[in-house]
């Protein structure tokens, strides 16, 4: 009997340690290793999270781009995945989980880097006159606010306002988000979208500029008339090469919206039939998963890109606002790579709207933006 109970604990024994290794080799055929569950309750005595936040923290990049400034104005550039404010309509992820790494939203990345900028600049002024600066002047930071929002997985140029008083600050705010509102000035986003420029038979690429006017609900469901000027500039169907490689159709479209409405860019290419890329609430779920999961396309991005701000003059910035930002790699790799022929079909028409590809990086101030510590992750603990 007790002979018989022995073989059958071993048959247990052994028939569950084929379910664990079958199942931890089948994780690391499936899916990537780094996120095999096996794997991690094998080998590793920290979470995954805090480990994850202890190599990204160290390989954090916390320079922000400003791209031009004035006295009381400064235009950013917003990289992608990062919101513009902490708020409800962000989707915001102010509330941190255990181990992840916070969550610095633009106004204080431009806030820091602004502070940064300045007190580098100081030191070195301080230093070629053998002047020491007072504490309390390298420690005033100015107050910085928005003027207007980009979406979280969208990317470009932000325009901000800065002070050394609320009320001054609120002066040039209100002034510029006038200017930014009037017609004479001019906003020219980047958006790669779904299709090849076709609707309904009708080649939108041969149309040049042209109006799209719809009203838009906004966030509390109210309907605004918006306009919005588009420019479908190249664009490719799906077709398979001599080497039996398959390329998407996709187009390259400059838009220029009349206001400001909640997503109304997103919405308008979407009543034409071609989704912005990354759109997940207005895209198509679909083509999202492919470019992500076949062309490296990253999880939170909105292919759409703020590529110009030009705004008349106002009394608070006299000479008015003219700046450019530069697309960032990842819509161009996706176009080098994905796309070739709708990039250089692109290039003389956005060189002929005063639209930068590729710029050098050096040209431009770059300040950093700090992680308060109490927002910083605990520190590992060995279990």
């Amino acid at each position: 009997m007790s002979n018989l109970f022995r073989v059958s604990m071993k048959s247990i024994i052994s028939y569950l340690f084929f379910l664990c290794t079958a199942g931890c080799f089948q994780c690391l055929r499936s899916i990537d290793r780094r996120y095999c569950r096996h794997n991690f309750l094998l080998h590793s005595s920290k979470t995954s999270d805090e480990a994850t936040s202890c190599n990204e923290l160290e390989n954090l990049d916390r320079n922000v781009t400003i791209l031009s400034r004035g006295p009381n104005y400064i235009v950013a550039l917003k990289p992608p995945s990062v919101v513009c404010h902490h708020s409800g309509y962000t989707g915001s992820r102010s509330k941190q989980k255990r181990g992840e790494i916070p969550e610095i939203p633009m106004l204080q990345r431009v806030r820091d880097a602004i502070h940064d900028i300045n007190c580098k600049t100081r030191h070195q002024v301080s230093s070629s006159e053998d002047q020491a600066l007072p504490e309390l002047e390298l420690q005033h930071v100015k107050k910085v606010n928005l003027v207007h929002r980009l979406d979280r997985g969208a990317s470009g140029a932000l325009l901000l306002t800065y002070a050394d008083s609320v009320k001054a600050d609120s002066n040039v705010t209100a002034q510029l988000i006038e200017a930014m509102a009037s017609n004479e000035s001019v906003k020219t986003y980047i958006a790669l979208v779904r299709g090849e420029g076709i609707l309904r038979g009708e080649d939108l690429k041969q149309k040049g500029w042209f109006e799209v006017t719809r009203a838009i609900k906004g966030v509390k469901g109210k309907e605004k008339a918006a306009t919005t000027m588009f420019n479908f500039v190249a664009g490719q169907p799906e077709f398979v090469d001599k080497n039996g490689v398959l390329y998407p159709r996709v187009s390259l479209v400059l838009a220029r919206p009349r206001q400001g409405r909640w997503h109304q860019i997103r919405k308008h290419l979407n009543g034409l039939s071609h989704p912005i890329l990354g759109d997940s609430t207005h895209g198509n779920s679909k083509t999202n998963r492919e470019w992500k999961e076949q062309r490296n396309m990253p999880g939170e991005r909105l292919c759409l890109h703020m590529a110009k701000m030009k705004l008349r003059p106002c009394a608070a910035v006299p000479e008015g606002i003219d700046v450019s930002c530069p697309m960032l790699e990842d819509m161009i790799d996706m176009l080098k790579v994905y796309a070739p022929n709708v990039l250089e079909d692109a290039r003389p028409t956005l060189a002929e709207e005063g639209i930068l590809i590729e710029s050098e990086y050096n040209e431009y101030e770059i300040g950093e933006y700090t992680i308060p510590d109490s927002r910083l992750p605990k520190k590992n603990i060995k279990i």
